[in-house]
């Protein structure tokens, strides 16, 4: 009996060290616009992330696109931070995102309205260890002030009326 109970043990230690991999998790929860110009934007974003598994992961780089409220793509920005998330935990990653613009124009009626833009910050994070990673994806949605708009929209729509 003592031998069938041991073997049982066993296979079930077994079972558990080669189990699958879970994924992790992403909840997003701020994105704050620290800097803003005609060239770009540069965003702190702040996102919660859950580790289901027995093991660290390690976060080592974050990648988003900057959209408009009607869809338009301003530009696209990465970290590469590494972060760690502990095993069976929780952890905070903050990114800084240098976003800059492929189409500063499009910010130019919205500044010219004077009212806040709403954006929407596609992206993922790419998580794992050192044989395996995953892209975890996340949205954010956030607003421009007026302030910031014509900052960025009146500079960079003036930059494209200049003579060359």
């Amino acid at each position: 009996m003592n031998r069938r109970a041991t073997l049982l043990c066993l296979s079930a230690l077994v079972l558990v060290a080669c189990s699958k991999p879970r994924p992790p998790t992403l909840t997003p929860r701020s994105a704050q616009v620290s800097g803003i110009s005609p060239t770009g934007v540069e965003l702190s974003v702040e996102l919660g992330a859950h580790n289901p598994n027995g093991f660290p992961l390690r976060c080592s780089q974050v990648t988003s696109t900057f959209e408009l409220q009607d869809g338009t793509a301003l530009g696209t920005a990465s970290s590469s931070e590494p972060f760690t998330i502990p095993a069976d935990g929780d952890a905070i990653l903050h990114a800084k995102l240098q976003v800059r613009f492929s189409s500063a124009s499009a910010l130019a009626p919205y500044a010219l309205a004077a009212k806040p833009v709403p954006y929407r910050l596609r992206g993922s994070a790419r998580v794992g260890g050192e044989q395996l990673n995953v892209d975890v994806p996340f949205t954010l949605d956030g607003v421009l002030t007026p302030e910031q708009v014509i900052a960025a929209g009146l500079h960079g729509a003036a930059n494209l009326l200049q003579p060359r």
